[in-house]
């Protein structure tokens, strides 16, 4: 493909990325392009982007979706999120929602062509944008790592970034494929206690996501027979897991690993198996921090 001059403007096999539109423009340049060269590609792609019927002015109510956000670049489409979302940089989008409550009319001042829901958002706020015409796309609680793949790729579809997102999932499956090999063969598997609430005391129970860092780790959940993930402290000691896992942020988790270590008979603590992981890349991963979290667990159980 040729842009411009003949000798300007070559496709080459190392590329250049330009994180615009629905697709990558990938060239190389033998001499710098104009200033104006940028504003027209731009509006270029942006203007295929609209024709195609893709949104441009995204709402993310959830920390995970804002993740895949930046994950498929396309954070020059989220105009809107919650308090909970992590931004590169504080202008990339507007604080609208907590975790739980969206202020609609902040949000709708925004002019969103798509607002990005989950199962914290309460299903009347989205029946709002509804009807307002603002469409929505809601990502139910992830149940397994299957699940958070597939998100990206629905995302990635909806943003017309179909090709990128399967490219994410297939690394991330390759490198979980690799993670998993270093799981030794034991005869009786550690049994885990993975903490992700203080008060209440709170776990990680099947049929969710973080069930998976378990079950990929060649390990037991103490908690595997339960429905609900609310437990108490004596549960835990009775059950008395090999190892303790706690995933929460700042000095609730420092808190919480004091307290199992006082507990001297517990074998987590006979064992010196009671760690911190990151909560970022544990409660509300992308198929690549998931991998990364494994890896930790993985380690911390039998090194």
């Amino acid at each position: 493909m040729i842009f411009g001059e003949k000798d300007q403007w070559k496709v080459f096999n190392s590329f250049h990325d330009f994180p615009f539109g629905s697709k990558y423009l990938r060239i190389n340049m033998k001499r710098k392009p104009g200033f104006a060269f940028f504003v027209v590609l731009f509006l270029m792609l942006q203007a295929i982007n609209v024709l195609a019927g893709y949104p441009q002015r995204i709402i993310s109510l959830a920390p995970s979706l804002t993740k895949t956000i930046y994950l498929l670049h396309a954070e020059n489409q989220m105009v809107g999120c919650t308090s909970f979302c992590i931004l590169k940089h504080p202008d990339d989008a507007q604080v609208v929602a907590t975790a739980v409550q969206v202020n609609i009319e902040k949000a709708v001042l925004l002019k969103p062509d798509l607002v990005l829901t989950s199962s914290l958002t309460n299903p009347e706020t989205i029946r709002t944008f509804q009807k307002l015409g603002i469409k929505t796309l809601n990502f139910p609680y992830p149940q397994s790592f299957d699940d958070i793949c597939h998100y990206v790729q629905i995302l990635g579809e909806k943003l017309g970034k179909s090709e990128l997102a399967d490219s994410i999932v297939a690394d991330a499956r390759k490198k979980l494929a690799i993670v998993r090999a270093k799981v030794p063969t034991v005869r009786n598997k550690p049994s885990v206690f993975l903490q992700i609430g203080a008060n209440p005391l709170f776990t990680v129970v099947p049929n969710t996501f973080m069930q998976d860092f378990i079950d990929f780790s060649g390990c037991r959940n103490i908690a595997g027979d339960l429905t609900l993930g609310s437990v108490t402290r004596e549960s835990v000691l009775v059950r008395n897991p090999d190892v303790i896992i706690i995933a929460m942020m700042g000095s609730v988790s420092e808190e919480e690993k004091s307290k199992w270590e006082t507990y001297k008979n517990l074998n987590a603590v006979k064992n010196h198996k009671v760690f911190l992981i990151d909560q970022e890349r544990t409660c509300s991963p992308t198929p690549e921090l998931f991998v990364e979290a494994l890896d930790d667990i993985i380690s911390y159980v039998y090194h």
